[in-house]
């Protein structure tokens, strides 16, 4: 079974959790494996937190400096402390971590791009 990518629209295996095309998030990301006060970056994290690093380079050097400002805004909603509290909790010695805890980690990495492609000085 295949669906199509909600973002680039070509076709995926159904049971893959990301587009194989361009890696946004196919599945959905469950609020109840992220803490509560860090569940407002699921929205953006299902665009932006690519685990792929050429997707994830190549999502936001396509991006109008609009959507990055958007991101950039989500990922400064959010207490970083937190953020790195959870990212360096006991799901990042995983072997294999929830696509909740893999996505906010990337949707960061995404976020620190933006911030340079914003102001590269």
């Amino acid at each position: 079974m295949t669906l199509n990518c909600w973002r680039c629209h070509r076709v995926s295996a159904a049971d893959e959790p990301a587009c194989a095309w361009c890696g946004v998030w196919l599945a959905a990301l469950d609020p109840g494996r992220v803490p509560a006060p860090l569940r407002s970056l699921l929205a953006p994290a299902r665009r932006w937190g690519i685990s792929d690093d050429v997707f994830r380079v190549d999502a936001v050097d396509d991006a109008s400096p609009f959507e990055l400002d958007g991101l950039v805004q989500a990922v400064d909603g959010v207490d970083v402390d937190q953020v790195d509290a959870w990212l360096c909790g006991p799901e990042g010695d995983a072997a294999d971590p929830a696509n909740e805890y893999v996505a906010v980690s990337a949707l960061m990495m995404a976020a620190e791009l933006a911030r340079l492609r914003l102001d590269p000085f």
